[in-house]
């Protein structure tokens, strides 16, 4: 008798966790047994996940923030270059000519 072959499945290495325990209004009850019914999850799987993907939300939110006071920083540091004379002034023709080969490249290429 042959056996039959195991379907492929991914085994899960065990987490150590720690329970919680702690009083959930019946409304938001409902939306979380919602929000894990509508992707096949149980309660506890998807009441991890919401809190994983918000506090992802909340560290990308916070990295953006730190980019957006270095970018700013920047900023004033070359304008304060730039009032002291440190900073040259740059024209737009110069620029333009920079940028020239880039622009004639991109328009030589036929259109798809």
């Amino acid at each position: 008798m042959g056996r039959k072959a195991q379907p492929n499945v991914a085994k899960r290495e065990p987490v150590a966790t720690t329970p919680i325990n702690f009083r959930m209004p019946a409304a938001l009850r409902a939306r979380l047994r919602r929000f894990a019914r509508e992707r096949s999850l149980g309660e506890a799987e998807a009441l991890r996940l919401v809190v994983s993907e918000h506090l992802n939300e909340l560290d990308d939110e916070h990295d953006r923030a730190e980019a957006d006071r270095w970018q700013l920083d920047q900023a004033l540091a070359t304008f304060e270059r730039y009032r002291r004379g440190a900073e040259p002034i740059v024209s737009a023709d110069e620029i333009d000519a920079l940028f020239a080969p880039f622009a004639e490249g991109r328009r030589a290429r036929p259109a798809r």
